[in-house]
């Protein structure tokens, strides 16, 4: 143990050595007068009153925070940005669903109104003479009435997204 406190004490005057050499002469002669006694209390009160803090210093902790606070708002912006697009895009779809019901529906009168007056001009024909072409027409007709009736469109493709 002797050696190496011998040993400590030898790299403590090296380190004090080190440290005087960098330093002006008259504050060298100011560090020898003072003795470890007055040091130590030099030190305890040096470190009673200085603040040290672990981290950024506060100026360097707000710009940091503002930074922060700065990429959530870009984010919020961003997120409600794409909330607005998607919104658009469901109103934009909305309405072309709305035209492709208006054109269908019309399309269905029109068919329906092509099958009545087939029905029409079959039951004629079925009476006047003509059984064979009279029936014919006024069963496809019928039959085209009840395809639009029971809720398909001539032109449907399957289910539309």
């Amino acid at each position: 143990m002797p050696e190496q406190t011998k040993s400590e004490a030898k790299s403590d005057e090296t380190a004090e050595r080190e440290v005087a050499s960098d330093l002006p002469p008259e504050a060298r002669r100011a560090i020898e007068t003072i003795r470890p006694e007055e040091a130590k209390g030099l030190l305890s009160i040096f470190l009673a009153r200085s603040t040290t803090t672990f981290g950024p210093d506060p100026e360097t902790a707000k710009i940091l925070a503002q930074a922060e606070m700065h990429e959530e708002e870009c984010r919020l912006k961003g997120y409600q940005a794409s909330l607005q697009n998607k919104e658009l895009q469901s109103q934009r779809d909305h309405a072309l669903r709305m035209k492709r019901l208006n054109h269908e529906t019309a399309m269905q009168v029109v068919v329906l109104i092509v099958a009545v007056i087939g029905i029409g001009v079959g039951l004629y024909l079925s009476i006047s003479g003509n059984a064979l072409l009279g029936s014919n027409i006024l069963v496809a007709s019928v039959l085209t009435m009840l395809y639009i009736v029971s809720g398909k469109t001539p032109l449907s493709r399957g289910p539309q997204t």
